[in-house]
């Protein structure tokens, strides 16, 4: 008993079934391989726009693609963190801290949890020069009788800081 496949078995095999492009040798479905075939880098008879080189801002590499970005792994690097997202606001202090600052405690590396201190100890002065990331520990022996521990590491840190830029 023969059966008849229907037109739903036809199209899935169309779509499993692939060929190597004749320019470059890459399997495309048979669905997409005229398209590849037209657009393919190794075709010298396809039509391609020139545009210029440009370097990622994410990641430094060239690119020729009509993004700011490379890859969307570079764009969501790029515009999903930090000053390129659209909901970035840099009124506070501990994001001001993070952007300067590597986002670990100085005295210990800790990385998880990272508190900000106010060197002068006023919160209205914002500016990187005056804000250390410590971990919740370090940030403590400051404001305790146990700020001798730490105070002189703190210090060389923000000498080292400024001296930078």
């Amino acid at each position: 008993m023969l059966m008849k496949q229907s037109s739903l078995d036809n199209l899935k095999l169309v779509n499993r079934t692939k060929r190597p492009c004749v320019f470059c040798g890459r399997k495309c479905t048979l669905s997409n391989i005229n398209k590849h075939e037209r657009k393919c880098e190794s075709n010298p008879n396809a039509i391609k726009p020139i545009r210029p080189l440009k370097e990622c801002p994410n990641c430094k590499k060239m690119h020729s693609k009509e993004g700011v970005t490379c890859s969307y792994a570079c764009s969501n690097s790029h515009f999903r963190s930090g000053e390129n997202n659209p909901n970035w606001k840099n009124t506070s202090y501990r994001s001001t801290c993070f952007l300067h600052h590597e986002k670990k405690c100085i005295v210990c590396g800790e990385e998880k949890i990272v508190a900000v201190h106010h060197m002068d100890e006023n919160k209205k002065n914002c500016s990187p020069s005056n804000l250390v990331p410590l971990c919740p520990t370090h940030h403590q022996y400051i404001h305790s009788r146990y700020r001798d521990e730490v105070l002189p590491i703190v210090e060389e840190y923000m000498k080292n800081f400024k001296e930078k830029g």
